[in-house]
């Protein structure tokens, strides 16, 4: 099955950056450009998506309810940081905008993995749709449900959306990896996987003139790191460090899908 985007959610995931950018700026240009007051969290474009759309469309998708959560938190992180800039705090204005770009990275992570729930969820059904249509269809298992767009339909939607999904498809996987103490799992290098591959063949070449592909290819790089350090704790029994490193790993995956947002967000840009 070719890569089917799901436009609402991309489009909520770059609308919630867009607005991160714009407090950046107006923060970083001192009390007088701050806003003196701040869009409820119902009523930026992100928040009206959240209660309106995707309450209908997934109103039972348990990673709706945790964006919920964090949006809100997010909206407080930044009206705080305001507060604290019309007082005159400059450290604790930008210890709050950093925690309002950390909460920013869980936004842009759990709609990514709204993103992939829902195509998964489609795929599930056209499989059954198959299998009741025909008796020869047999499904193999081992077949990745996502292929990169194809060079005639391949745009900076396409390629970018790709990309995170791949990615995060192999790093929700990993838990499966890890059953049994992770016994005679060798997991691919950074360079093996499909997301690898899209940064070596696509991701330098059309887009490495953007500062945050050298980021992305060493969050990469330290993703496959902490997942190898996970198989080697889990195999020597050190539950604690195991733990650790799965720490990082949920870490650097989030990292991975704003870094992604952000190039196509930049990428917008240009052609404004």
């Amino acid at each position: 099955m070719n890569l089917k985007v799901t436009f609402d959610v991309s489009l909520a995931r770059l609308a919630h950056l867009d607005w991160l950018v714009r407090v950046e700026k107006a923060l970083a240009g001192g009390p007088g450009s701050a806003p003196s007051a701040l869009q409820y969290y119902r009523d930026c474009d992100l928040g009206l998506w959240l209660h309106g759309e995707a309450r209908r469309r997934y109103r039972d998708c348990a990673d709706i309810k945790r964006l919920t959560v964090e949006h809100r938190r997010f909206h407080h992180a930044v009206e705080h940081a305001v507060m604290s800039l019309h007082d005159g705090k400059q450290d604790e204005t930008r210890q709050l905008l950093v925690s309002a770009q950390h909460i920013s990275k869980d936004v842009i992570y759990l709609l990514t993995l709204v993103e992939l729930r829902n195509i998964e969820y489609e795929n599930e059904l056209s499989l059954i749709g198959k299998l009741f249509s025909s008796v020869n269809f047999v499904f193999d298992g081992r077949q990745s449900w996502l292929k990169p767009p194809s060079k005639e339909n391949s745009s900076t939607s396409l390629d970018i959306t790709y990309a995170r999904l791949a990615h995060l498809h192999w790093a929700t996987e990993l838990d499966r990896r890890f059953r049994n103490y992770g016994k005679g799992v060798a997991l691919q290098s950074h360079n093996a996987c499909e997301f690898g591959a899209w940064i070596n063949q696509v991701g330098q070449k059309k887009y490495g003139h953007l500062p945050e592909i050298e980021l992305l290819d060493r969050a990469h790089r330290e993703f496959h790191e902490a997942s190898s350090r996970i198989i080697r704790c889990l195999q020597d029994r050190h539950m604690q460090r195991a733990d650790e490193a799965y720490a990082d790993v949920q870490n650097l995956s989030r990292d991975i899908a704003y870094l992604l947002t952000l190039i196509e967000f930049r990428l917008g840009e240009e052609v404004r």
